[in-house]
């Protein structure tokens, strides 16, 4: 069977003092346009010093604004919602962030169609956090 989707990470980025300079946003965009993935929908919360919160959504802002996140897939947005939001802000701190994100890998629809074409099958699969990654990296060059 041939999928046409790839998976999807939800990623929740929480930002103890938010300093949005731009460069994450661009990266996303350079990944959206090698094909690596795709955004699928982008949430972004806010709480002030005094704990009023702000939630900024694509569709809410100036054309100029939302231009520079036409890389976003327009048909997904909406994948978070009003409950998805208030269960985020229950755990976020007073002037404080926190972004979602939900980023399928589009990389990755040729590779499983190709496995299947083969017959096989995925017996496993998991993520081992990038941190993690770099430690076992460090751990062998140390011991070479």
């Amino acid at each position: 069977m041939m999928i046409t989707r790839g998976p999807v990470d939800v990623l929740v980025l929480a930002i103890g003092e938010p300093h949005f300079d731009g460069s994450v946003l661009t990266e996303l965009e350079r990944q959206v346009t090698s094909g690596t993935i795709r955004v699928l929908d982008i949430m972004v919360l806010m709480k002030d010093q005094d704990g009023q919160r702000l939630a900024l959504d694509i569709k809410d802002l100036q054309p100029d604004q939302a231009a520079k996140l036409g890389f976003s897939a327009s048909e997904t947005h909406g994948l978070f919602n009003r409950e998805d939001a208030d269960t985020l802000y229950e755990g976020m701190v007073n002037d404080s962030a926190i972004a979602a994100l939900a980023l399928e890998h589009t990389w990755a629809v040729a590779l499983v169609n190709a496995i299947a074409g083969t017959g096989a099958e995925v017996a496993l699969n998991f993520r081992v956090p990038a941190p993690i990654v770099d430690e076992a990296f460090a751990s062998l060059a140390a011991s070479a």
